[in-house]
């Protein structure tokens, strides 16, 4: 592609280059072609002019021999001279008008009329330096042609007298050039605009030019040049001939090429001038005929890249778009795999824990049933079992949360008062070094979480800020409308040590911690983060080493009010009569301490290993105040099966369902959760519990008995 990108670039610029290229040599050119005939027709301009002036001076020679040694009164009154100088006048176009005039200054004759006016010339400046010295043949003007008024010259020499040119001067022989003479030869030379001729004297006056330079005045006076700049200066730096470039001429103010050349002797100049536009013109025309054949291929070659490079880039966009869908299958089945991954880890954490719990129930059974026969200074060695058990069941609530066995009992609370409640717990979590901050915004927000996750979320973040703090510190718990419409945002912050960014990134992952053995688990905070997306919020951490720890919960509001408070219910009257209890439970050891413990708290108890055995009994003795029953259990028939057969058959007997799930997880398979006890329990626990069923019972009377509430229908019993 990123050839072809050259190529293209190159089959367009290349041609370009190599155009501008030509294009600026051709200008440079087309300039240098321009002076070159700017020299020609001067030099030819130069050749006309000259001979003029040769033709000129040969009249006035003529003239002169014609009244050689006649007085000015005889010139005066001679009409034969007035013919003859009209004669002169008429053979020769060139000519306008030749005039005789006497040493103070009067016309005495000329080829005008006749007798002559007398007009008086002698303040002319030619008339006075002819009188000083003799000039020879001298170019006067500009003067004023006498028959057309236009713009002209005139050229003038002595009389011829006595001790010739060092004698006393006696008058002047003068013509005046005809200008419609050279405007007509100038006319034949000059063809396209922007042209122009004129001849200019070595003072810068202009004696004549072609084309006028105002066609509505064409008697207006021509002005003069000035002499520090422009053609003037040129012409006294290289006083014979030469080419002078202007961005801006005196006379008309535009960008010209002026060739310029002396005539002869005479200090007078031909210059020819050329417009620049006429030579850019000439320049766009060449130009224009060049990129008629260079564009057409030009436009070819950059047809055929970019079709090359279009074909290019659409395989390269379909290679990308596989590529892609590539990376995206390999990303799907790696989450898929990570999936597997955790859903296996979730069952097998779920399936450990179950098992610890029951686990857990022997220990704490058998512990209670040992404190009865323990003596005083055993206790304390059994109060330090107990707390390592109530350790190991807040760790196995830890793995029910991660692995989704624990359900979500979504209830509508106010976030704030949730928190408030807490203070008393999280005061008693925290050292003496650490001061607990509150920040709750007196704002109702209601939100719809599981309220024992919610605690068990905030209790977390507490515990890891305060484990973050080991010499002490603040933290501060807010709670606040969030930055998104319709949020609540909790935040938990302390002033401890941070977290590297590596460690940041994997803070939420399931059983990472950088505390030491035995001291975390991993759980606390994937639990926080669980716990946030199944309320439909999500969880973040802001952290830098050195400067603390931030981690915010954001959930969504909702538009219902939470529940008011149940009444308190009305105290049933006590059962004092012995109880007779089935206990249903696969695992010996649990069995064995359960009903140690029942019979120790008065219960008469009668065992069954697993549910089928369980309803061979019943088939036979239905005469059982309650039956406690596992959950899972051998035999194809589990506790929640067992449940629903005797709600069947034997309405009037209740079920207590034991289990190492939480009440909220037998719930979504059909379990009513005020018949559910979860494990780990202790004997007096389940003694309680029996009881305060069996007077619930006794009070609702036998037509509403608990047991399981098939879906979809309201729980009975008691609440």
């Amino acid at each position: 592609m990123r050839l072809l990108r050259l190529l293209l670039a190159v089959s367009v610029a290349l041609p370009l280059v190599l155009f501008v290229g030509i294009g600026w040599r051709e200008r440079w050119e087309a300039q240098e072609e321009a002076e070159r005939n700017s020299r020609k027709n001067a030099l030819i301009l130069h050749e006309h002019v000259l001979k003029v002036f040769d033709t000129m001076a040969q009249v006035l020679d003529r003239v002169d021999e014609r009244i050689h040694g006649r007085s000015w009164r005889e010139i005066t009154e001679s009409e034969s001279l007035h013919r003859y100088l009209r004669t002169l006048e008429g053979e020769l176009d060139q000519i306008g008008a030749i005039g005789l005039t006497d040493p103070d200054g009067i016309v005495r004759n000329s080829s005008l009329v006749f007798p002559s006016r007398k007009t008086y010339v002698g303040n002319r400046a030619d008339f006075r330096e002819q009188r000083e010295q003799d000039s020879g043949l001298l170019i006067a003007g500009p003067v004023a042609d006498p028959a057309t008024g236009k713009p002209s010259f005139g050229i003038s020499r002595r009389r011829s007298g006595p001790g010739g040119p060092d004698g006393n001067f006696d008058g002047m022989i003068a013509a005046i050039v005809n200008p419609d003479y050279f405007s007509s030869f100038y006319r034949q030379v000059i063809g396209d605009e922007g042209e122009s001729i004129a001849l200019i004297r070595k003072d810068g006056a202009i004696l004549m030019r072609y084309p006028t330079l105002d066609p509505s005045r064409p008697t207006a006076a021509l002005p003069t040049l000035p002499a520090d700049h422009g053609l003037r200066a040129e012409i006294d730096r290289q006083p014979d001939e030469g080419i002078f470039r202007t961005g801006r001429s005196h006379v008309q103010g535009l960008s010209r090429v002026f060739a310029y050349k002396r005539v002869g002797d005479f200090p007078v100049y031909v210059v020819y001038g050329l417009d620049q536009t006429q030579i850019a013109r000439s320049w766009w025309r060449n130009m224009a005929l060049d990129a008629a054949f260079v564009a057409p291929a030009t436009l070819a070659l950059a047809l055929i890249a970019w079709l090359a490079y279009s074909r290019a880039a659409s395989e390269n966009a379909a290679v990308r778009r596989w590529a892609d869908e590539v990376r995206n299958r390999e990303r799907l089945e790696e989450a898929l795999r990570q999936s597997q991954k955790m859903e296996a880890l979730g069952q097998l954490t779920g399936g450990v824990a179950h098992d610890f719990n029951n686990l857990l129930t022997a220990a704490l059974a058998n512990l209670h049933l040992m404190a009865r026969h323990l003596p005083a200074e055993g206790q304390r060695f059994l109060a330090g079992a107990r707390t390592a058990l109530d350790r190991a069941e807040k760790l196995t609530r830890q793995l029910l949360s991660f692995s989704r066995q624990d359900a979500v009992n979504l209830t509508v609370i106010d976030l704030g008062e949730s928190l408030r409640r807490m203070a008393d717990l999280l005061e008693r979590s925290v050292r003496a070094d650490i001061v607990l901050g509150w920040d709750i915004a007196a704002v109702p927000m209601p939100v719809a979480v599981d309220p024992v996750q919610l605690e068990m979320a905030v209790l977390n973040l507490v515990l890891n800020a305060r484990d973050a703090m080991p010499g002490g510190g603040r933290i501060r718990i807010a709670a606040s409308p969030g930055p998104e419409p319709r949020t609540a945002r909790i935040a938990v912050s302390d002033t401890g040590a941070g977290m590297p960014p590596e460690v940041m990134a994997r803070a939420f992952d399931p059983f990472f911690t950088t505390k030491g053995v035995g001291k975390g688990t991993g759980l606390g905070l994937s639990m926080v983060y669980g716990f946030a997306r199944q309320s439909g919020g999500i969880a973040a951490i802001d952290s830098r080493p050195g400067d603390g720890t931030c981690v915010r919960i954001d959930l969504p509001l909702t538009d219902l009010r939470p529940a008011e408070p149940p009444p308190a219910p009305a105290a049933a009257a006590a059962d004092l009569r012995q109880l007779r209890i089935l206990v249903v439970e696969d695992n010996p050891l649990v069995l064995m301490a359960t009903v140690e413990g029942l019979t120790q708290e008065g219960f008469t108890v009668e065992t069954a290993e697993d549910g089928v055995s369980a309803l061979t009994l019943l088939e036979t003795d239905q005469n059982f105040d309650l039956v406690v029953s596992d959950v899972v259990m051998p035999g194809g028939v589990s506790g929640i099966d067992l449940a629903r057969q005797i709600r069947e058959r034997w309405p009037q007997l209740r079920v207590l369902l034991a289990s190492g799930y939480s009440p909220e997880s037998l719930a979504t398979m059909g379990a009513d959760t005020a018949s559910v006890l979860a494990k780990p329990f202790s004997p007096d626990q389940l003694a309680a519990r029996i009881r305060s069923l069996v007077q619930a019972g006794a009070g609702a009377g036998s037509a509403r008995p608990e047991g399981i509430t098939p879906q979809g229908t309201t729980p009975k019993g008691v609440t």
